[in-house]
């Protein structure tokens, strides 16, 4: 394509997507610390003790306090002040899935999310990050967001060839519209990378759960999960079959009686790159045997690709100098948004007052 035409896909796509490149770019950056966020906030924070009851002792306390229904899911908290998150069915509407916030350190249920998550700082801004609040439609919608930002990040690098000329010019002080243009470029090229490893990441996630997988009707059977098995024996299990195991997530059985249980995490001694649930094992639920098992470092190569876009998009993957880096990558499409309307903007106005300029004329 001609420069022009590369010009005018940029323009377009940049106008279209800049407002939700602004509000993902924001709820981005602050998701790298949102946790912390919360903790400082207080929001659901509990107080840390020495020890964690053991998962079964939590489970019996659980349904000692929700008698009612199964769980679908345990995720354990990955910072020592935060509850852990337990997905529950109750028998009484099988169909509607609750989050309830357990401590992990005396086993009481100290709240319940609400299901939009709007109650939690990092709920609220991961549901505004992911789906703008819109559900499975918002899901796909940030999806092809992701597609735009590539298709801008790509067009960018085809009408600045010879980047190195605007590297790190920024002069401040010539017109406000041209200290746009410098600092859009600027942001633009220094950045390329990250608005890479952003835009493939995201995408990826949002082509794979609406469009390549296909997910079940959701139909909750309970009690498929005795209180009377023993969740630590698989976790014990896991630890022997991949050795350093760190526990993350449990998956039990609601779906149907040939459901196995999933016991979901990664090893003390993985790299960054490694995600928190990319090693599992999954146990029949009757015999206890594996059903199927998979240590992420063992895999192929494009598998380990997949499972570190998790920490290359949070960046978690080198903690606080990763982090660090990412909450100030996270504003780059925010600062793009907005230094690109800005341009337009300007251009347009000064076309418009070009246009608008009365030609003098003489009188005989």
């Amino acid at each position: 394509m001609k420069a022009k035409t590369w010009y005018k896909l940029h323009l377009i796509l940049g106008i279209f997507g800049a407002s939700f490149l602004l509000v993902l770019g924001l709820t981005g950056s602050l998701l790298v610390y949102g946790k912390e966020i919360q903790s400082l906030a207080g929001s659901h924070s509990i107080a840390v003790e020495d020890r964690r009851l053991s998962l079964d002792e939590l489970y019996k306390q659980l349904l000692t306090q929700m008698p009612d229904g199964s769980v679908a899911g345990w995720l354990v908290s990955d910072l020592n002040d935060q509850a852990d998150q337990v997905w529950f069915h109750n028998l009484k509407m099988p169909s509607r899935e609750s989050v309830y916030l357990i401590n992990p350190y005396n086993g009481k249920v100290i709240g319940k999310l609400k299901e939009d998550r709007s109650d939690s700082i990092y709920g609220f801004l991961l549901v505004l990050h992911y789906s703008l609040f819109l559900g499975g439609v918002g899901y796909f919608l940030t999806g092809c967001i992701a597609f735009i930002y590539l298709v801008l990040v790509i067009s960018g690098i085809k009408l600045y060839k010879r980047f190195w000329i605007s590297l790190f010019r920024l002069r401040w002080k010539e017109s406000i519209q041209i200290l746009f243009s410098d600092l859009h470029k600027f942001v633009g090229i220094n950045a390329v990378w990250f608005h890479l490893i952003l835009a493939i990441t995201g995408g990826w996630w949002s082509l794979r759960d609406t469009v390549i997988l296909t997910f079940p009707e959701e139909r909750v059977v309970h009690h498929l999960w005795h209180k009377e098995d023993s969740i630590n024996q698989l976790v014990e299990q896991t630890k022997k079959e991949i050795p350093g195991f760190r526990l993350g997530y449990v998956s039990f059985p609601h779906h149907s009686k040939e459901e196995p249980i999933g016991i979901y995490g990664n090893r003390f001694d993985s790299s960054g790159l490694e995600s928190r649930y990319g090693s599992y094992v999954r146990y029949d639920v009757k015999s206890k045997k594996i059903f199927d098992k998979v240590d992420i470092s063992k895999e192929e190569f494009w598998n380990q690709i997949l499972d570190s876009f998790r920490p290359l998009h949070f960046g978690t993957f080198a903690n606080h100098l990763s982090k660090v880096i990412w909450v100030i990558g996270g504003l780059t499409p925010a600062i793009l948004a907005i230094s690109g309307i800005s341009i337009f903007y300007i251009k347009r106005k000064n076309k418009r007052r070009r246009t608008q300029k009365i030609p003098l004329s003489s009188s005989v």
